[in-house]
Protein backbone atom coordinates (compact mmCIF):
# COMPACT_ATOMS: atom_id res chain seq x y z
CA UNK A 1 0.00 0.00 0.00
CA UNK A 2 2.76 2.40 -0.72
CA UNK A 3 0.53 4.87 -2.54
CA UNK A 4 -2.28 4.52 -0.32
CA UNK A 5 -0.34 5.08 2.82
CA UNK A 6 -2.91 5.68 5.52
CA UNK A 7 -6.59 6.16 3.31
CA UNK A 8 -9.63 7.72 5.40
CA UNK A 9 -12.81 7.31 5.31
CA UNK A 10 -13.19 10.90 3.23
CA UNK A 11 -17.33 10.63 4.01
CA UNK A 12 -18.71 14.05 4.17
CA UNK A 13 -19.14 15.08 7.46
CA UNK A 14 -22.79 15.01 8.79
CA UNK A 15 -24.39 17.77 11.20
CA UNK A 16 -23.80 20.78 8.13
CA UNK A 17 -20.04 20.51 9.31
CA UNK A 18 -17.57 21.68 6.34
CA UNK A 19 -14.52 18.57 5.34
CA UNK A 20 -14.56 15.01 5.43
CA UNK A 21 -14.06 12.35 7.82
CA UNK A 22 -10.04 11.43 9.12
CA UNK A 23 -11.10 8.37 10.28
CA UNK A 24 -9.07 5.31 8.73
CA UNK A 25 -10.71 4.01 5.87
CA UNK A 26 -12.92 1.61 6.73
CA UNK A 27 -12.20 1.87 10.29
CA UNK A 28 -14.91 -0.44 12.23
CA UNK A 29 -15.40 -2.89 9.32
CA UNK A 30 -14.44 -5.60 8.00
CA UNK A 31 -12.67 -3.86 5.50
CA UNK A 32 -10.02 -1.93 6.51
CA UNK A 33 -7.92 0.36 4.47
CA UNK A 34 -11.18 0.67 1.82
CA UNK A 35 -14.27 2.66 2.17
CA UNK A 36 -16.37 4.62 4.73
CA UNK A 37 -15.54 3.87 8.34
CA UNK A 38 -17.93 2.29 10.46
CA UNK A 39 -19.70 6.00 11.44
CA UNK A 40 -20.53 6.97 7.66
CA UNK A 41 -22.13 3.18 6.85
CA UNK A 42 -18.93 1.68 6.06
CA UNK A 43 -20.50 -1.65 7.28
CA UNK A 44 -23.92 -1.31 5.29
CA UNK A 45 -24.58 -3.71 2.51
CA UNK A 46 -23.30 -0.96 -0.07
CA UNK A 47 -20.61 0.19 1.61
CA UNK A 48 -19.20 -2.75 1.88
CA UNK A 49 -19.97 -3.72 -1.72
CA UNK A 50 -18.27 0.31 -2.15
CA UNK A 51 -15.22 -0.98 -0.66
CA UNK A 52 -15.04 -4.04 -1.64
CA UNK A 53 -14.75 -2.57 -5.74
CA UNK A 54 -12.56 -0.29 -4.26
CA UNK A 55 -10.41 -2.43 -3.36
CA UNK A 56 -10.39 -4.40 -6.26
CA UNK A 57 -9.56 -1.19 -8.46
CA UNK A 58 -6.62 -0.59 -6.31
CA UNK A 59 -5.03 -4.12 -6.88
CA UNK A 60 -5.81 -3.85 -10.66
CA UNK A 61 -4.52 -0.43 -11.21
CA UNK A 62 -1.04 -1.87 -9.12
CA UNK A 63 -0.75 -4.45 -11.55
CA UNK A 64 -1.37 -2.05 -14.37
CA UNK A 65 1.43 0.19 -13.48
CA UNK A 66 4.17 -3.25 -12.98
CA UNK A 67 3.13 -4.19 -16.28
CA UNK A 68 5.08 -3.46 -19.56
CA UNK A 69 2.31 -1.90 -21.38
CA UNK A 70 3.06 -1.58 -25.41
CA UNK A 71 1.28 0.29 -27.56
CA UNK A 72 -1.29 -1.34 -30.16
CA UNK A 73 -0.14 -1.51 -33.86
CA UNK A 74 -3.08 -3.50 -35.08
CA UNK A 75 -6.08 -2.52 -33.21
CA UNK A 76 -8.49 -5.05 -35.62
CA UNK A 77 -6.66 -7.93 -34.74
CA UNK A 78 -6.95 -7.10 -31.27
CA UNK A 79 -10.52 -6.55 -30.85
CA UNK A 80 -10.72 -9.53 -32.51
CA UNK A 81 -8.25 -11.50 -29.47
CA UNK A 82 -10.16 -9.34 -26.87
CA UNK A 83 -14.01 -10.74 -28.64
CA UNK A 84 -12.41 -13.81 -27.59
CA UNK A 85 -11.42 -13.50 -24.66
CA UNK A 86 -14.66 -12.10 -23.68
CA UNK A 87 -16.46 -15.03 -24.97
CA UNK A 88 -14.12 -17.57 -22.48
CA UNK A 89 -14.86 -15.75 -20.01
CA UNK A 90 -18.60 -15.68 -20.56
CA UNK A 91 -18.21 -19.33 -21.11
CA UNK A 92 -16.34 -19.57 -17.73
CA UNK A 93 -19.05 -18.03 -15.62
CA UNK A 94 -21.42 -19.62 -17.34
CA UNK A 95 -19.62 -22.91 -15.72
CA UNK A 96 -19.78 -21.56 -12.46
CA UNK A 97 -23.45 -20.48 -12.27
CA UNK A 98 -24.20 -24.07 -13.64
CA UNK A 99 -22.29 -25.44 -10.38
CA UNK A 100 -24.38 -23.31 -8.22
CA UNK A 101 -27.12 -24.77 -6.37
CA UNK A 102 -29.19 -21.49 -5.60
CA UNK A 103 -28.53 -17.82 -7.22
CA UNK A 104 -29.51 -15.74 -4.06
CA UNK A 105 -28.19 -16.26 -0.25
CA UNK A 106 -29.34 -14.83 2.90
CA UNK A 107 -27.26 -12.26 4.93
CA UNK A 108 -28.37 -10.10 7.49
CA UNK A 109 -28.83 -7.26 5.05
CA UNK A 110 -31.34 -9.58 2.96
CA UNK A 111 -31.92 -11.76 0.11
CA UNK A 112 -28.18 -11.36 -1.54
CA UNK A 113 -28.09 -11.99 -5.37
CA UNK A 114 -24.84 -14.25 -5.75
CA UNK A 115 -21.47 -12.63 -7.16
CA UNK A 116 -21.16 -15.15 -9.83
CA UNK A 117 -24.84 -14.47 -11.50
CA UNK A 118 -23.92 -10.61 -10.98
CA UNK A 119 -20.64 -11.45 -12.68
CA UNK A 120 -21.98 -13.56 -15.93
CA UNK A 121 -24.69 -10.95 -16.21
CA UNK A 122 -21.75 -8.26 -16.74
CA UNK A 123 -20.26 -10.69 -18.70
CA UNK A 124 -22.51 -11.16 -21.24
CA UNK A 125 -23.58 -7.81 -21.84
CA UNK A 126 -19.41 -7.41 -22.63
CA UNK A 127 -19.89 -9.92 -25.24
CA UNK A 128 -23.34 -8.11 -26.77
CA UNK A 129 -20.77 -4.98 -27.12
CA UNK A 130 -17.83 -6.35 -28.62
CA UNK A 131 -19.87 -8.94 -30.75
CA UNK A 132 -22.24 -5.23 -31.93
CA UNK A 133 -18.34 -3.29 -32.29
CA UNK A 134 -17.32 -6.19 -34.75
CA UNK A 135 -20.20 -6.61 -36.83
CA UNK A 136 -20.36 -2.77 -37.44
CA UNK A 137 -16.54 -2.57 -38.09
CA UNK A 138 -17.21 -5.70 -40.72
CA UNK A 139 -13.74 -6.74 -38.95
CA UNK A 140 -13.34 -9.87 -40.86
CA UNK A 141 -13.98 -8.06 -44.33
CA UNK A 142 -11.08 -5.38 -43.28
CA UNK A 143 -8.80 -7.96 -42.30
CA UNK A 144 -8.88 -9.65 -45.32
CA UNK A 145 -8.39 -6.35 -47.59
CA UNK A 146 -5.38 -5.35 -45.12
CA UNK A 147 -3.71 -9.42 -45.47
CA UNK A 148 -4.51 -9.15 -49.33
CA UNK A 149 -2.69 -5.46 -49.38
CA UNK A 150 0.06 -6.59 -47.15
CA UNK A 151 0.59 -9.51 -49.12
CA UNK A 152 0.37 -7.25 -52.98
CA UNK A 153 3.01 -4.90 -51.44
CA UNK A 154 5.40 -8.04 -50.50
CA UNK A 155 4.85 -9.30 -54.20
CA UNK A 156 5.39 -6.04 -55.50
CA UNK A 157 8.95 -5.85 -53.45
CA UNK A 158 9.55 -9.16 -54.31
CA UNK A 159 9.76 -8.65 -57.80
CA UNK A 160 11.46 -4.97 -57.99
CA UNK A 161 14.33 -7.11 -56.16
CA UNK A 162 14.73 -9.92 -58.84
CA UNK A 163 14.32 -7.41 -61.42
CA UNK A 164 17.33 -5.59 -59.75
CA UNK A 165 18.68 -9.11 -59.61
CA UNK A 166 18.76 -8.97 -63.54
CA UNK A 167 15.54 -11.66 -63.28
CA UNK A 168 13.97 -11.35 -67.40
CA UNK A 169 10.37 -10.14 -67.07
CA UNK A 170 9.51 -13.97 -67.90
CA UNK A 171 10.42 -15.73 -65.17
CA UNK A 172 9.21 -12.18 -62.81
CA UNK A 173 6.06 -13.30 -64.25
CA UNK A 174 6.18 -16.90 -63.12
CA UNK A 175 7.58 -16.10 -60.01
CA UNK A 176 4.05 -14.28 -59.16
CA UNK A 177 1.95 -16.79 -58.45
CA UNK A 178 4.82 -18.78 -56.36
CA UNK A 179 4.97 -16.26 -53.88
CA UNK A 180 1.40 -15.96 -53.95
CA UNK A 181 1.26 -19.72 -52.98
CA UNK A 182 4.18 -19.13 -50.37
CA UNK A 183 2.70 -15.91 -48.69
CA UNK A 184 -0.95 -17.91 -48.24
CA UNK A 185 1.03 -20.63 -46.49
CA UNK A 186 2.45 -18.19 -44.24
CA UNK A 187 -0.64 -16.57 -43.16
CA UNK A 188 -2.04 -20.11 -42.53
CA UNK A 189 1.12 -21.14 -40.71
CA UNK A 190 2.75 -18.56 -39.03
CA UNK A 191 6.49 -18.79 -37.80
CA UNK A 192 6.60 -22.31 -39.18
CA UNK A 193 9.54 -23.09 -42.15
CA UNK A 194 8.27 -23.63 -45.56
CA UNK A 195 8.77 -26.31 -47.48
CA UNK A 196 9.72 -25.62 -51.38
CA UNK A 197 5.64 -25.72 -53.06
CA UNK A 198 5.05 -27.74 -55.39
CA UNK A 199 4.35 -25.73 -58.98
Amino acid sequence: MSERESPKCGAKLRGGRDGTCSLPAGWGTTHKGFGHCRKHFGSSATGTAAAERERVDHELRAELARLDVTPVEDPLRELQKLAGEVLAWKNALARKVNELTSLRYETQFGEQLRAEVALFERAMDRCDRVLVAMARLNIDQRLARITEEQGRLVTEVLQGALAELGMDAETRRAARPVIARHLRLVAERPGRALAPVPA
